[in-house]
């Protein structure tokens, strides 16, 4: 550190009577040698992006409540906000998606359709659908299988059960957000200015 410092700042000034007294005249740093026992440096390349870009969104598929096979490629080229819920037994997720609903056309004019994934069978969600008392004015999708949940780590290993998530997945199937944990994401104000100013950075930076 020495070797480097700059001799104009207050500390090193104040010993540069020692450094005379001692027989030391002008600049008394030593010029540190490189190391030479760093081994092998590893190309750059191997280390990771020079950037960060938010990452691919995984793929998945659902069922909707009318029994039709939907596909992340129904929604490529749009923004979408992504809802893993635990299905209408869950007080919680139900509390989540009636704080999403007034919100969804303010989703909307931003350019951004939300779209919910649940862990029920398609029997349940048409249950839990007709139950709601209510038209929900977003589409809403069964993963019995789970292997959307596994797709966006929206499950504990340990426990083996599914996890709340949220995300934002801009329009060229990049995740610029997300919320994953047990119990759901339900600041929704905060969700819809941040998702309208995420979309607005570039996909690196």
């Amino acid at each position: 550190v020495g070797g480097t410092a700059d001799l104009e700042t207050p500390l090193l000034v104040r010993i540069k009577p020692v450094a005379e007294k001692a027989g030391i005249s002008g600049d008394w740093r030593i010029t540190p040698e490189p190391a030479v026992d760093i081994g092998q440096r590893p190309e750059l390349d191997t280390l990771g992006p020079a950037v960060w870009t938010p990452y691919p969104s995984p793929q998945w598929k659902a069922q909707t409540a009318d029994d039709n096979e939907i596909t992340d490629d129904a929604y490529q080229g749009k923004a979408k906000i992504v809802v893993f819920y635990l299905g209408f037994g869950c007080l919680h997720c139900v509390e989540q998606l009636k704080a999403i609903n007034p919100k969804v056309e303010g989703f909307k004019e931003a350019g951004i359709e939300v779209l919910a994934i649940s862990t029920e069978t398609l029997e349940e969600l048409q249950k839990g659908l007709a139950s709601y008392g209510s038209e929900l004015p977003i589409t809403i999708m069964a993963d019995p299988d789970k292997q959307a949940f596994k797709a966006f780590r929206c499950w504990d290993d340990f426990e083996s059960q599914p996890l709340h998530g949220t995300f934002l997945i801009d329009a060229s199937g990049r995740v610029r957000w997300q919320d994953i944990g047990y119990e759901p994401f339900n600041n929704i104000d905060f969700l819809l200015e941040e998702s309208k100013r995420l979309l607005t950075i570039p996909d690196s930076i």
